[in-house]
């Protein structure tokens, strides 16, 4: 079988509300919900498991009748009237209070936000809404207050038990104890990314992560390589060479070039430009599945504009 026939974030998924990397309080609350509770915001860094929890609370908690809407795809007034609308407007198969997940929310238009608040009252007798978002200041204060709010944060201890355990169920060798603790805190709290990472590591059978570059000066480097015009492919071949010692920390290296662009001596023009772009790229890696390819897009842009 090859090594990548079945991702571990899939395989290791949690199914139960047990298996959810939890705060003790969010525990024992989301244990004893019934079809009575309130809707739910759940938001949180990416990668923390909200959509999981969203899903266990409708199949292995409250066993109801859902249905599932991936909000930044359909973000639109016509999935509220279409979809959202339909789907509250009958009663469930088990009399039941039916549930809607709306994952990512904050990617909806305010004009869909303001138009579903209406109807989470409206239909309150037979739905509840479970939201998930990554970004809380994107979410109208409105449909804010229309629901319980929970910051969905795992317990860094607890990421390095379960990645233990995977790899241990992998019968995978962990190279410098201390290496591994110090990825593990570059990529907290995203535990997608993190397994997906360690996977990634560990295709010759032992996960050994260096981190003997910096991200600061790796990201010095891309930034002077851009200034000088050097071909965008090289720029990026670098990058994938020195890819597991910085541990793919993308989100840092965002960071660190915006600071560098910021600081130069570039027109302002050019700045803001160049900042606007990494403000979105920086946006997206939240998002997207291969990180490193959203980092390449981001510098073809930035050699556009610098």
């Amino acid at each position: 079988m090859n090594f990548y026939d079945q991702l571990w974030v899939q395989k290791y998924a949690p199914k139960t509300l047990d298996d959810l990397i939890l705060s003790d309080e969010n525990r024992e609350f989301f244990s004893k919900i019934n079809e009575d509770t309130p809707h739910l915001l759940l938001y949180g860094n990416a990668g923390t498991g909200k959509t999981t929890l969203a899903k266990i609370i409708v199949n292995d908690v409250l066993k109801c009748q859902y249905l599932y809407i991936n909000a930044s795809d359909e973000n639109g007034v016509d999935t509220i009237r279409n979809k959202v609308i339909s789907f509250s407007q009958t009663r469930s198969f088990d009399s039941k209070k039916k549930v809607i997940i709306l994952d990512e929310f904050c990617g909806t238009t305010p004009e869909a936000q303001r138009i579903l608040r209406n109807v989470m009252e409206e239909y309150a007798g037979t739905t509840r809404f479970i939201l998930t978002a990554n970004y809380l200041n994107r979410i109208i204060e409105p449909i804010q207050s229309r629901c319980l709010m929970f910051n969905i944060v795992p317990k860094l201890d607890q990421c390095a038990v379960r990645c233990l355990h995977i790899l241990k169920s992998e019968n995978i060798k962990v190279g410098n104890n201390m290496d591994f603790v110090l990825f593990l805190k570059n990529n907290f709290p995203d535990m997608r990314r993190i397994i997906n990472d360690l996977q990634k590591f560990s295709i010759t059978g032992e996960v050994v992560i260096t981190q003997n570059t910096n991200v600061k000066d790796l990201a010095v480097n891309i930034f002077n390589d851009l200034i000088s015009k050097k071909p965008i492919f090289e720029i990026r071949k670098t990058v994938l060479e020195q890819e597991r010692k910085f541990g793919s920390n993308y989100q840092e290296l965002f960071k660190q070039i915006f600071d560098l662009i910021y600081e130069s001596s570039i027109s302002d023009d050019i700045k803001r430009q160049a900042m606007i772009e990494l403000g979105e790229f920086l946006y997206r890696d939240n998002i997207v599945l291969d990180h490193e390819i959203n980092f390449f897009c981001c510098l073809l842009a930035l050699s556009k504009i610098i």
